[in-house]
């Protein structure tokens, strides 16, 4: 699980245009698990067989997620559909509010598992909803922007579902 969990964090790095070297995850990682078990933290050594060994399992586990998603990791964020769906239903005080919950949507899994113009159609809905503002209902506005009712209604659930947990923690991280 650790394996897979650093190789996913070390793949996430690569596709959202902030890459990071292989001994920073390792780092993280390791520090992670020295305080999770409550074990004082010891130097990683970056010129070791063990570091040699967990990089090739790093690449080795990297190339297994990607042969698992197809080699497909182009996600596509709702944000750039956002403005001119607005400009289209002529709701631009709902921008600032469907931007956030854009932003907010990046913390569940609706990027991979719906198109940015569905996920970004639900925002749009749910910012809406939240200032009681009415939207076009004939003809249907999602059907002009590629989107049905069904899967908006589940990016709303998922962000409803998504408000509902109890606010993070501050865990405080010593040097």
């Amino acid at each position: 699980v650790k394996k897979v969990a650093a190789s996913c964090v070390w793949l996430a790095s690569k596709l959202e245009e902030s890459p990071r070297k292989a001994k920073h995850i390792f780092l993280v990682f390791h520090r992670m698990e020295c305080r999770r078990e409550n074990r004082p933290l010891e130097h990683f050594d970056f010129f070791s067989k063990k570091y040699t060994d967990l990089k090739m399992e790093l690449t080795r586990t990297e190339r297994h997620l990607l042969k698992e998603m197809g080699f497909i990791c182009h996600v596509e964020h709702p944000h750039k559909f956002i403005p001119s769906y607005l400009k289209t239903l002529e709701a631009k005080e709902l921008r600032q509010e469907a931007w956030n919950l854009a932003n907010d949507s990046l913390r569940t899994t609706l990027c991979v598992r719906f198109k940015g113009e569905v996920v970004a159609c639900g925002v749009v809905y749910a910012a809406a909803r939240r200032f009681q503002l009415p939207l076009p209902e004939n003809p249907a506005w999602w059907t002009i922007f590629g989107a049905d009712k069904t899967d908006i209604d589940e990016v709303c659930k998922v962000l409803a579902h998504l408000y509902s947990l109890p606010k993070a923690q501050y865990i405080h991280v010593s040097k």
